[in-house]
């Protein structure tokens, strides 16, 4: 009976694809993986399963030089590697008024590739092997707080590839939303992994001295009581791993993310064993925030490295080598800046510049992301700008910078659950790592729609600090504008 059903669920909720959009339609059938759901990559190296059950997502990832043994956890639908997505209203209500189970509710709108809290599986619509080395899979994802089966208004995509002793994930999402509203950025993880029991020990680099032959940071270990609730910390190496008793695990790399929370579930007793229905597990996910809109097409890249510290490591640094100084082209995307104060742009898609209309306090927040600071660096503004009643001649916008501070030198807790011991932990690092104060200077900018560059020379902004995380634009006054780049040189 439950196959019929879903079946028929299949001819309801499926899609065609034009133009690399899907457009849901009545008039495909899901994928029908035959009573096997399971389908494999493997290398000299590797071996990584996916489910067609549950999406796609990721259940199985062995390492023979460890072992080869399944490092991931799949207790329940809201594990595995999987893609998942944050954005509002909290709570979301199915468009049939179904509610969402209270634990979940303030989480809001999160379709997830598994299923729901409800064991409702989300439905694969196609699937295909590109090449020995990669496959291909989508699917219709199902909202995570809602146990009636409620879908998820969009389409998310996996590309996988194994690569030596890499598992490359290109994931993108495409949104169909009734409900239009632009909601403010959420944190995204980018993806979400979970681990077995024996992969238990977190281990990053949290310095400010990237690549620098710097120790690296053991985050959670046995028998120092932490792991739950998760830890949040920044990586200017844009890498965090879960390794085993043997010094060996899988580390994820997220060229987009400086941010991660992290840690593991089940208490001390547990690290160090467990399979992969067994309720303990390591858990990682880059983060960074982003607007989803009701329409959006968004897509993101992470890298699974297995092995040592060093190979995570290593691999790590030979990508960042690559990287240049930041710079953000609005040509078609917002490139990871977000809106504070009431700013709000035209929404997806972008198409040539951020088109913004703003009131007094309104703000254009760039992600973070970890800069040296050096003496000749200079921030430039490609845009034109208008005041609201179209009378002022010029306007201030304050420039903020945000220095790399001690606090972002250590793991701290995000939320409490009402433990005292864990409040207390947060009072102590707050008192031992204190924050750093943004730094600022006020930009003067011209109010006739014309488009020009505008530079802020940092190293007169900054002093003291070895390194910026973010940048930020405040609006003193009401008005609007069309930005098409910013950038560092």
């Amino acid at each position: 009976m439950k196959r019929f059903f879903s079946i028929v669920l299949g001819l309801i909720l499926t899609f065609t694809t034009t133009l690399g959009h899907p457009i849901f339609a009545a008039d495909v059938p899901l994928f029908d993986y035959d009573n096997e759901p399971m389908r494999y990559l493997e290398n000299d190296r590797l071996k990584v399963g996916i489910d067609l059950s549950i999406g796609g997502a990721v259940t199985f990832l062995t390492d023979r030089e460890n072992g080869g043994e399944n490092m991931i956890n799949s207790a329940d639908w809201g594990r595995q590697i999987q893609l998942s997505y944050y954005s509002g209203p909290r709570p979301f209500i199915g468009p049939n008024g179904e509610q969402p189970s209270p634990g979940w509710a303030g989480l809001g709108w999160n379709p997830i590739q598994a299923g729901d809290c409800g064991n409702n599986r989300s439905r694969v619509t196609q699937f295909a092997y590109e090449g020995d080395n990669m496959m291909r899979v989508r699917c219709i994802p199902m909202q995570w707080p809602h146990t009636q089966a409620v879908s998820g208004d969009c389409e998310f995509e996996c590309l996988y590839t194994l690569k030596g002793n890499v598992l490359l994930l290109k994931a993108t999402i495409f949104i169909d939303r009734p409900d239009k509203t632009q909601y403010d950025a959420c944190s995204q993880e980018m993806p979400a992994l979970y681990t077995n029991g024996a992969w238990y020990k977190l281990v990053s680099y949290l310095g400010d001295k990237p690549f620098q032959n710097e120790p690296v940071t053991v985050v959670i270990d046995k028998n120092d009581g932490k792991g739950w609730p998760w830890v949040n910390f920044k990586v200017p190496e844009r890498w965090a791993a879960l390794i085993d008793d043997n010094g060996r695990g899988i580390g994820v790399y997220q060229a987009d993310a400086v941010a991660v929370t992290a840690g593991f579930h089940g208490g001390d007793a547990n690290k160090g064993h467990g399979g992969v229905k067994s309720g303990q597990t390591g858990y990682i996910a880059p983060l960074t925030r982003q607007i989803l809109d009701h329409n959006i097409t968004w897509s993101y890249e992470a890298a699974f490295v297995l092995g040592t510290i060093d190979d995570i490591r290593n691999y790590a640094r030979h990508r960042e080598a690559e990287r240049g100084l930041p710079a953000w082209s609005f040509t078609d995307s917002r490139d990871g800046w977000f809106y504070g104060g009431g700013a709000k742009d035209k929404g997806w898609p972008i198409a040539g510049s951020l088109e913004i209309e703003f009131p007094a306090g309104g703000a254009l927040i760039g992600p973070d992301t970890f800069l040296p600071i050096r003496d000749a660096l200079t921030l430039e503004i490609e845009a034109a700008f208008d005041s609201k009643d179209g009378n002022a001649q010029e306007a201030a916008v304050t420039v903020s910078v945000q220095p790399f501070g001690p606090s972002d030198m250590t793991d701290w807790l995000g939320w409490s659950e009402g433990q005292k011991s864990v409040e207390a932990e947060r009072r102590a690092k707050a008192e031992t790592f204190p924050t750093v104060p943004p730094q600022t200077t006020e930009l003067t900018v011209r109010c006739d729609g014309v488009n020009r560059v505008y530079s802020v020379p940092l190293g007169e902004v900054v002093t003291n600090h070895a390194a910026i995380k973010s940048v930020s634009l405040t609006f003193t006054a009401p008005g609007s504008a069309k930005v098409k780049r910013i950038g560092l040189k």
